[in-house]
């Protein structure tokens, strides 16, 4: 298989000999990186955030943001592929930029628009190529998994029309056509939408482009094969909308008269949630919770960390939930120091004294995601230094939760000034406070990061994640701590917690908490004894 996909790029290449590809990452459709990806199989990467370049002698390199630093080098080991590690906010398309300089690139004509643009205006000298239709298709779909629908959710494209000045609107993005529609399917793993594009059409019937049955067409919606699309595309003389961030280059060569939008309004009322979607997370949360609960008492010294992923993903559906919202995380010891592990060494076996990080979450059935991380003590004494750094991120976590920010920027700076000065002893806070969660685990707005000049700010029913961590990658003390809660937004400067799952008594050193923070952390607790007597073990 390697070798299939090294010849495929050399043949790219040949006439080339000192150009580079831009290894192929993701599905025309589904956007996110997969795993039989051209990047997956060449690099052995399988993080959800990596841009790689290959050159017509095969040499790869591999860029990664700081949430994979060690991830990279762990995954990529063997592989003979060169890992550039960027700082934070140092963003993908310089690196290449740089990398590529003066020599040719070739791209695949499913990348973004936005991605094609961009590169473009580093200067740089790029040449399209067509997609080789199923090759590197993402073969992680089930199609024979329904296509239902959302009940007591409104109709979603009145609310756009009132800010689009076209009679179309060209919608690729999956997350927003299942929001758009009401729609959602568990074909993929780790997601809920499905294979479609989207015409929205405000004077006529928006036409959902889709090959599987849906159990209820929703109303002003008509549904044609996917093989109809480019012919329709093609014959429309009017302007067409559309978002040079989710339209691929493909498509955008099929439109004869483009408009391209300045803003993202689908994204912004997706933010913002229905009441039913507010009173379906409190549900999906509670049953996580209580998986969390049932898993916890599970564990003990003797277990792999493969087998304590297996047991509390199925701790996950015996409470409900369809599928993982993503790949779980799961980490014993010193693996807890790369921030999104998920290799599962069967090898690695729990003792007495380690930290187990578990970072997860599952679908339930209205499709949205839930995310949670949790760090556990195996036996009952802690390391001085574990409860330090656990302690210190909890405190990040309390002030965070408990300030009165109205913007993801401010309630970043909350917790990275209190975990800042822990650098000096090797451990780091890498990556945002923070994401915003809906259909896809990742949902932007909002963003819950200080770095650059935009606050981004936070209205009543955006759903978000509060995730301190700190990070160690050198030894003695090679571990690390994440803390994440999901929360939305109540009132200016007001937020509630989603879940209320309890933190790790035997890691809490209670001297480093002032009575505040005490009162804060005591008022945790009681709701979870509350909700925690609820939970039903099966």
């Amino acid at each position: 298989m390697m070798q299939d996909v090294r010849g495929f790029y050399k043949k790219i290449l040949e006439n080339s000999k000192n150009g580079f590809a831009l290894l192929k990452s993701s599905d025309e459709y589904f956007s996110c990186h997969y795993k039989g990806s051209a990047l997956n199989v060449l690099t052995g990467f399988c993080g959800t955030a990596g841009e790689a370049l290959i050159d017509y002698k095969g040499n790869i390199t591999l860029f990664v943001d700081p949430r994979y630093h060690e991830q990279a080098d762990f995954e990529t080991k063997g592989k003979n592929v060169e890992v550039v590690k960027l700082n934070q906010g140092e963003g993908f398309i310089k690196a290449i930029a740089k990398k590529v300089a003066n020599n040719e690139l070739f791209v695949c004509n499913t990348i973004s628009l936005m991605f094609y643009k961009k590169l473009l205006d580093e200067g740089l000298k790029l040449n399209v190529y067509e997609d080789f239709k199923g090759i590197f298709e993402n073969k992680n779909v089930n199609f024979r998994k329904k296509i239902f629908n959302v009940d007591g959710c409104k109709n979603k494209a009145d609310l756009i029309k009132k800010h689009i000045k076209t009679r179309y609107y060209l919608v690729n993005s999956l997350e927003q056509i299942c929001w758009l529609c009401n729609l959602r399917s568990f074909q993929m793993v780790e997601n809920s939408t499905f294979k479609a594009k989207l015409l929205l059409d405000f004077k006529g019937k928006n036409l959902l482009f889709c090959n599987q049955k849906i159990e209820k067409v929703p109303l002003g919606y008509k549904v044609l094969p996917l093989e109809d699309f480019e012919k329709k595309i093609v014959s429309i003389k009017d302007e067409i909308a559309f978002l040079e961030n989710t339209l691929t280059l493909g498509d955008y060569n099929l439109i004869k008269k483009p408009f391209v939008l300045k803003k993202d309004y689908i994204a912004k009322y997706a933010a913002i949630k229905e009441k039913c979607e507010i009173e379906h997370y409190k549900s999906a949360f509670f049953r996580l919770d209580c998986a969390l609960k049932s898993f916890k008492s599970k564990i003990r010294a003797g277990l792999s960390e493969l087998e304590l992923k297996e047991i509390f993903e199925q701790e996950l559906v015996n409470f409900g939930a369809k599928t993982t919202s993503f790949k779980t995380i799961l980490a014993i010891a010193d693996n807890s120091s790369s921030i999104h592990y998920s290799n599962y060494d069967k090898n690695k076996i729990l003792k007495d004294g380690d930290l187990i990080l578990l970072d997860c979450g599952g679908y339930y059935e209205m499709g949205l995601a839930t995310d949670i991380t949790r760090v556990f003590l195996c036996g009952k004494k802690a390391a001085k230094k574990q409860k330090e750094i656990y302690t210190a991120v909890l405190k990040a976590f309390l002030h965070a939760y408990h300030s009165k920010e109205t913007d993801g920027a401010g309630l970043d700076r909350v917790a990275r000034k209190i975990l800042k000065p822990y650098e000096k002893q090797g451990f780091y806070f890498p990556h945002a406070l923070g994401h915003g969660i809906g259909i896809p685990v990742h949902q932007s707005p909002p963003v819950i990061v200080s770095i650059g000049e935009k606050k981004f700010p936070l209205y009543k029913n955006m759903t978000h994640t509060i995730e301190p961590g700190l990070y160690c990658s050198k030894k003695p003390h090679k571990f690390g701590v994440r803390l994440e809660n999901s929360v939305f937004v109540t009132g200016r400067g007001k937020r509630e917690s989603f879940s209320h799952f309890e933190f790790e008594e035997k890691l809490i050193d209670y001297d480093m908490l002032s009575k505040k923070e005490q009162k804060w952390l005591k008022d945790w607790n009681n709701a979870w004894e509350i909700l925690s007597e609820r939970c039903i073990e099966k």
